[in-house]
């Protein structure tokens, strides 16, 4: 066997590796330690191979996707956390972080209206009409309340306005 043949059997190997570990951890460089290359050379093969490079975009997909459930199992559940007294434990607390579950939806929103809209077989003008009049709504509301606030308005008896 060639050295190039031998060579190329070793990257491949190595590239798997690489990309084994990209998958669960989306970090590059932690992948490229793991595999036991450098960080140039994985990004060497990447400019080079098409192929590697098309899986280098699957395995972060898939990593990506694994950190998301991973964040929307602790938006959705909380984590647990110790509560301390005199150095001692004395309780366990679920805590929830309602930034992670608003930027997560947020992340979604776009998604769930595409999928919607393939569903019903809505127009993408349609979705940006509703979504205008929305906005408008919202706007509305936040000019009343502040007009309110600033003693400038009547209250409303509108159900809406909440």
């Amino acid at each position: 066997m060639s050295k190039s043949a031998v060579r190329g059997y070793y990257d491949d190997k190595r590239k798997l590796k690489f990309l084994k570990y990209l998958s669960n951890s989306s970090h590059v460089a932690a992948s490229a330690k793991a595999a036991g290359v450098s960080v140039s050379t994985v990004y060497h093969w990447r400019s080079r191979d098409p192929d590697f490079y098309k899986y280098w975009m699957q395995a972060l997909a898939v990593g990506y996707e694994l950190l998301e459930m991973e964040l929307l199992d602790r938006a959705r559940n909380g984590t647990e956390k110790h509560v301390f007294h005199a150095g001692k434990k004395v309780a366990t607390v679920k805590e929830f972080n309602d930034g992670l579950g608003v930027k997560l939806l947020l992340a979604h929103k776009q998604m769930v209206a595409l999928t919607r809209t393939l569903e019903d077989n809505i127009s993408p003008e349609q979705v940006r009409a509703s979504l205008d009049r929305k906005l408008g709504d919202m706007r509305a509301k936040l000019l009343r309340r502040r007009a309110l606030a600033d003693g400038q308005g009547k209250p409303s008896t509108s159900a809406n306005d909440d």
